[in-house]
């Protein structure tokens, strides 16, 4: 979700001055948490410090696409994943 926010608030920053007028007050922050950001990734994100808008976009892109890679390599597959419920293996020589 992160990625997809991110990308609404780059686009909306081509015919939104508002956007830049945030950025430029310091308070991005709230624009962040509109677009649903969660709370985390608002104060990770409100915290970058960039001289201009172009430079923050590239530095939030950097933030958001890294918690989404730790998210996805902490992914494990479920345990009972691959057994069977019917028993027409059971039995059968097996080879590895």
């Amino acid at each position: 979700m992160s990625m997809k926010a991110l990308n609404q608030l780059v686009g909306r920053s081509i015919v939104d001055p508002a956007v830049v007028n945030a950025f430029e007050a310091g308070s991005i922050g709230e624009m962040l948490a509109e677009l649903g950001f969660e709370p985390e990734m608002v104060e990770k994100l409100s915290g970058l410090r960039a001289e201009t808008w172009a430079e923050y976009a590239v530095l939030a892109y950097r933030v958001v696409k890294a918690a989404e890679r730790a998210q996805v390599e902490l992914e494990l597959p479920s345990p009972v994943e691959g057994l069977r419920d019917d028993e027409t293996g059971a039995g059968k020589e097996q080879v590895a």
